[in-house]
């Protein structure tokens, strides 16, 4: 049950990363990256129509999981983005120091050493998670404090930079 949970989490999480990402490019339109960017650029108006429409053809797909056709990967956002939508589960295995939803966290981040990821977690908790009620922004940045001030984690997780 807690496998599917976090493979839902996942799921959404990769669709709001990929719809933030869009939204906030400079390379495209309103349809995003993919081929249709590349063929009409940030022209807005009703071409944007058949940008889409060449966008759906599968490339955008292809652009996403590669990095080309202007999509970028955007991996701080999409951790943000899971911790935001992960918060109270987080909360909880943060303080245990294990759990899916860092063993979510820690691949989203890239990191190379999971362990010593939740120990550092779980020894900050209190500045991670510092009130009932904390904004997921604010947990998100005490995450990646956490992590620049770990030499190890700063050097095996590659998203967090």
């Amino acid at each position: 049950m807690k496998k599917t949970k976090l493979i839902v989490s996942l799921v959404i999480l990769a669709g709001v990363a990929i719809v933030a990402s869009q939204a906030r490019a400079e390379n495209y339109g309103m349809a995003g990256c993919g081929l249709g960017s590349m063929a009409f650029g940030k022209d807005n108006s009703k071409i944007q129509i058949v940008a889409a429409t060449l966008n759906g053809t599968g490339v955008q797909t292809f652009g996403i999981t590669t990095g080309t056709s202007n999509c970028v990967d955007d991996s701080r956002m999409a951790s943000a983005m899971y911790i935001a939508v992960n918060q109270e589960a987080l909360k909880t295995d943060v303080a245990r120091g294990e759990g899916e939803s860092l063993n979510g966290l820690s691949q989203i981040l890239k990191c190379g050493d999971q362990a010593a990821l939740n120990s550092a977690l779980q020894k900050n908790f209190a500045e991670i998670f510092p009130a009932e009620g904390a904004k997921s922004e604010e947990i998100s940045k005490n995450i990646f404090a956490t992590i620049q001030a770990e030499p190890a984690l700063k050097a095996t997780c590659q998203a967090a930079l």
